[in-house]
Parts: structure tokens; C-alpha cells; sequence
């Protein structure tokens, strides 16, 4: 987990289809900013700081592609 890279909401999750960008690392958690506005819990957010366990279960390194829509 590095400063820049591009991660993915996993399916099923909130997250799904988003694409998170890490803007910053703490010990404990991550800044993401986000490609488009999310929903989460009645909120909209355009990026949020998440612990990094919340932000491993949410998003993945690689895009899962589903064929089968």
C-alpha cells in the first residue's frame, strides 16, 4: 500500500465500482479520494479517512471484472 496507487471497491460492498486513490498513510489509517461521489450511510463523500482494515475489506489492489451481468 503506497501513497498514489489506485485501488478498487470490492463487489458487494458500498465501494463496488468506485476507485479509490490513497492520498496519504498513517500508521493507522488511509485517506482516499474517490473518482466519483459515494453514498455511504446517507452521506455523500468525494474521499474519506478509513482505518487500513476497513480499507483492505472495502477495496482490492486489482479490479474484479464481472462477465456475467
Amino acid at each position: 500500500m503506497k501513497k498514489g496507487e489506485i485501488w478498487f471497491g470490492r463487489s458487494g460492498s458500498v465501494y463496488e465500482g468506485i476507485q479509490a486513490r490513497i492520498e496519504s498513510i498513517t500508521t493507522r489509517n488511509v485517506q482516499v479520494s474517490y473518482d466519483r461521489i459515494v453514498q455511504v450511510n446517507g452521506s455523500q463523500l468525494a474521499g474519506e479517512v478509513m482505518p487500513k482494515g476497513k480499507f483492505r475489506r472495502m477495496f482490492d489492489r486489482v479490479q474484479q471484472l464481472n462477465l456475467f451481468k
